[in-house]
């Protein structure tokens, strides 16, 4: 957690604050940053601000799936349970309620009048609908692709496979029980897409194009937070995550399975044509699919057109980091270094402008995120290839690890403003 600017420099707050409107806001407060996509060290901390600013005794306990407030002294202290149903992360949001917080806790906005702009900023209508998040679900595909080594016609077939997958997550946003099947209908799309793109384009790599298919699905930034969560000794939260990361990764490769099983029966039943060995893509071409994947990513988070560019100067030079120390030190190290570069730069932003650093931080770990390691364990586990699947999954852990630890030594040697 951040260190905030000396007591000197802040304005005083309020002489007398009523203690059930404090508590009542930071109640909704909890449940707005937790819905839109907080994690747990963050949430906890930023609450831990809150509460001193405004002179209430309270301590956070927060999972996955609910957050508990306890308020007044621990003999004494009353319980709130707050019940969150996991949301998609928002950046917009989390912006507009990181500015009302610190509106509050400077003593410029009262806590009534923060409590109805937080529950305005919720039930806010998301700044892009439906049809443009269809959209860049296409496009980051498209450019994943590229990025896993894909050529032309692999980046055709994934960006046809991504309309298909943004276009089913979207409709499952407006069924109550979507959500919980998204996951496995979308990767036996994908893997149906990418086969029948073989047969009708010639000779591509299905592997590609079904993970690029659904690689905005992948659970790598949860398994990535979720490591942060165990290092930051949030246990259970950081433990719930791990275990809802790997069903929805076995759920993907369920689909998988299942969009292998149909291909198999769907006529004509020759076997595909080869897939071609992985492109060595140029390096404007490499730059220009991160660029691309990073504004992508950026719409599908919601984030306002005005934090773009120091979205893709951040995620983009944490690309490059991570390329380069992978060349030079290995992969695991690789990730270190790119983790590192992207939370000093992040934390930077954040400090120099006093905005979240996560607007920054998470489009920019999309793309060193390791669930596209873990995804191609789980095709070769489903290939029967036990040894390489289980040590690609080994790899992915690795990874996450390595991620994790890169943000945690930017934290120490630049801390962010706030927790967020």
């Amino acid at each position: 957690m951040g260190a905030d600017p000396p007591a000197s420099s802040r304005p005083e707050l309020p002489l007398r604050v009523e203690p059930a409107e404090a508590e009542a806001f930071i109640l909704t407060l909890a449940e707005a940053l937790h819905a839109h996509g907080a994690a747990a060290h963050q949430l906890e901390g930023m609450l831990t601000v809150v509460a001193d600013r405004l002179g209430i005794v309270a301590r956070f306990y927060s999972t996955p799936t609910a957050v508990m407030v306890s308020f007044g002294p621990v003999i004494e202290g009353r319980t709130s349970l707050v019940r969150v149903h996991p949301g998609a992360i928002n950046l917009e949001k989390i912006s507009l309620l990181h500015d009302t917080t610190v509106s509050v806790i400077r003593g410029e906005l009262g806590l009534e009048e923060g409590r109805a702009r937080v529950a305005a900023i919720v039930g806010a209508r998301r700044r892009y609908g439906g049809v443009i998040s269809v959209i860049g679900f296409a496009v980051s595909s498209a450019a994943s692709a590229v990025i896993f080594g894909g050529g032309e016609r692999e980046v055709l077939a994934s960006g046809v496979v991504g309309l298909a997958v943004g276009a089913i997550e979207r409709g499952a946003r407006r069924w109550s029980m979507g959500a919980s099947i998204v996951e496995p209908i979308a990767a036996a799309v994908a893997a149906v897409g990418a086969a029948v793109a073989a047969r009708a384009l010639g000779p591509l790599s299905t592997l590609v194009v079904t993970l690029a298919g659904v690689v905005m699905l992948l659970p790598g930034l949860s398994v990535t937070t979720a490591m942060t969560e165990l290092a930051t000794r949030n246990l259970a939260a950081g433990t719930a995550r791990v275990t809802g990361s790997l069903v929805q990764l076995l759920s993907l490769g369920f689909g998988v399975a299942l969009g292998a099983g149909l291909v198999a029966r769907l006529p004509p039943h020759a076997p595909l044509p080869p897939a071609p060995p992985p492109a060595e893509q140029p390096v404007a071409s490499l730059a220009a699919a991160v660029l691309v994947a990073a504004v992508a990513a950026s719409v599908l988070m919601q984030a306002r057109p005005r934090d773009l560019g120091w979205i893709l100067v951040v995620g983009g030079s944490g690309f490059a980091g991570a390329r380069l120390g992978a060349h030079l030190l290995g992969a695991e190290l690789g990730a270190f270094v790119g983790a590192l570069l992207l939370g000093l730069m992040s934390n930077g932003v954040a400090r120099a402008f006093d905005r979240p650093a996560a607007v920054p931080l998470v489009p920019g770990l999309i793309l060193l995120v390791p669930g596209s390691i873990g995804f191609r364990g789980m095709f070769s586990l489903l290939e029967n290839d036990v040894v390489s699947g289980v040590d690609t999954a080994f790899r992915a852990i690795l990874v996450a690890t390595a991620l994790a630890a890169g943000l945690l030594f930017a934290n120490i040697a630049l801390p962010p403003r706030r927790a967020l």
